[in-house]
């Protein structure tokens, strides 16, 4: 879900602008963590318990966060660290709670649909919340492109177009519309989009196994071995990457790193399956 400690979800993260914790505000959204906690013990409570709740979860303490928030009438940032948590039922309450209160906030609408996109795997009911945060935030690209992605699982590809092309600065959304030209064996197109995406963020491994794939299709051998390559130091416990790369190995005729990739690949699918 990636809410805590990234910038570009801080923004769905911070609690409405008030004078008195500007400084506060600016600091955190300049990356000062240092500076934005020194400015928030001259707060008085409770202001000064709201943000130093919310730099625990910056700095991944949610424990810390839930000792801190629950007296301080902010329930979207109690949700967020209870998600930290794995505690599911107890963030979709507070969200709740936050709508209830907030209303005008983005966030918790955003963080729902986070939320039933990729914990409870359904698509449908996250662009319900994506759409509704965007209605309330139109600028949050970020989740546009989560919204485009959703249509795209749904099969609203005309949709999920639209939306791509609204939020073509997230690498996702590049990756997005690489996906789209390749269900339509547009390959050439795909790999076109992928190559924005792999040059806007190349650490990101469902963007880069993509990658793998297109150039393959592609006939872009040496680029597809590459990501392939990659893509195994970024998800070694991802059974599924060996175990390509033993077939690239095999294609190119590297018996000895085909040998290496087959190993690998049965030592990840004893212990994990072919999941990550």
């Amino acid at each position: 879900m990636g809410l805590a400690g990234q910038p570009a979800e801080l923004a769905p993260l911070l609690p409405p602008e008030q004078e008195i914790t500007r400084d506060v505000r600016q600091a955190l959204v300049a990356g000062d963590l240092a500076r934005a906690n020194e400015l928030s013990n001259q707060l008085a409570d409770p202001q000064r318990a709201i943000w130093r709740g919310l730099f625990a979860i910056v700095r991944n303490e949610p424990a810390n966060a839930i000792r801190l928030l629950p007296r301080t009438g902010t329930p979207k940032l109690l949700g967020v660290a209870y998600y930290m948590v794995r505690q599911h039922i107890l963030f979709r309450q507070q969200m709740e709670e936050a709508i209830r209160t907030t209303p005008a906030d983005f966030g918790p609408y955003y963080y729902l649909g986070r939320h039933y996109d990729s914990d409870v795997d359904n698509p449908e009911e996250a662009a319900r919340w994506f759409r509704q945060a965007l209605e309330r935030r139109p600028d949050f690209i970020r989740a546009r492109a989560y919204l485009g992605y959703c249509l795209e699982r749904s099969g609203k590809m005309v949709e999920a177009e639209r939306e791509y092309r609204q939020s073509l600065r997230i690498p996702q959304s590049l990756a997005g519309m690489a996906r789209l030209r390749l269900a339509e064996n547009d390959t050439r197109g795909a790999a076109e989009w992928i190559d924005k995406a792999m040059a806007a963020e190349s650490r990101d491994v469902g963007i880069v196994k993509l990658a793998a794939r297109i150039y393959a299709d592609a006939a872009r051998r040496p680029d597809s071995l590459r990501a392939l390559e990659l893509a195994a130091q970024l998800a070694p416990r991802d059974a599924t990457v060996p175990y390509q790369l033993w077939r690239a190995y095999q294609a190119i005729g590297e018996p000895a790193k085909a040998a290496q990739a087959k190993a690998a690949f049965e030592r990840l699918r004893s212990i994990y399956g072919m999941g990550k």
